[in-house]
């Protein structure tokens, strides 16, 4: 096989990868839901082998369950798994944030509450896809100021894997409460130049998501198996979280 051949077919893999990795991030393919071959080839218009490829991909990263004979399905959320993987992400973003703590100044403490007050707006909005797109971008933010690439590499990757998550969050009303409190706390600490409290505020921030999903997790295992959906929306007679004041 040429040089050529072998650059394109490479290329066809990570385009298979790429797209059916985003499907399984924002839930369009389902825990549980089976993954066929023909189908994908179909969908990417093309053969089965760049398809096997990525699935392989997919497998180790642990998005997938591939059982010889059955084929491969998008892996389950489970309550266990939610709470190995935040316990990870607990250990590093903290840590993260102490490092953080040292370089803020008083236009970055301004930024972060731009982003975080924008990011709040568009969740009581409706727009969820926005809102949680500047929610990433605060952490991230202030990651990227730790001065550390490979924290925020490693994070970067946890944060995908936590996609299917924070999107199941999402549909409790009190998730945009939690973000406008707990990031709140996190720069308030940081105001003051209080480190371990900021760090204990992340820690916070991520210990409530699974709160959330104690309940909601078992929402959508039932929602699964019976083949309903959920709604995004808040439920009738929720109030959104006032933002006034810090």
């Amino acid at each position: 096989m040429s040089e050529i051949a072998v650059r394109s077919e490479k290329n066809l893999v990570d385009r298979v990868y790429r797209s059916t990795r985003a499907l399984i991030l924002d839930g369009t393919y389902g825990p549980d839901e089976p993954l066929r071959l023909v189908a994908l080839a179909d969908q990417n218009q093309v053969s089965f082998i760049p398809v096997r490829e990525a699935l392989r991909m997919l497998e180790v990263e642990r998005l997938i369950i591939a059982e010889p004979n059955k084929g491969a399905r998008v892996a389950p959320l489970s309550m266990k798994s939610l709470e190995d993987l935040y316990l990870v992400r607990k250990v590093l973003e903290s840590e993260a944030v102490r490092l953080a703590a040292r370089r803020v100044d008083p236009e970055f403490i301004g930024q972060l509450r731009s982003l975080i007050g924008q990011a709040v707006s568009a969740i009581e909005a409706g727009e969820m896809e926005s809102g949680l797109a500047l929610h990433r971008k605060f952490h991230f933010a202030l990651y990227e100021l730790s001065g550390s690439e490979w924290l925020c590499n490693i994070i970067e990757n946890l944060w995908g894997h936590s996609a299917r998550y924070v999107k199941l969050a999402s549909v409790q009303a009190r998730f945009v409460c939690s973000i406008d409190d707990n990031h709140h706390a996190i720069i308030d600490c940081l105001e003051r130049g209080d480190a371990e409290g900021a760090a204990m505020a992340m820690n916070a921030d991520l210990g409530d998501t699974i709160e959330l999903l104690r309940e909601e997790l078992a929402v959508e295992v039932f929602e699964v198996r019976s083949g309903t959906t959920s709604s995004m929306s808040m439920p009738d007679g929720e109030m959104p979280c006032s933002t006034d004041g810090d």
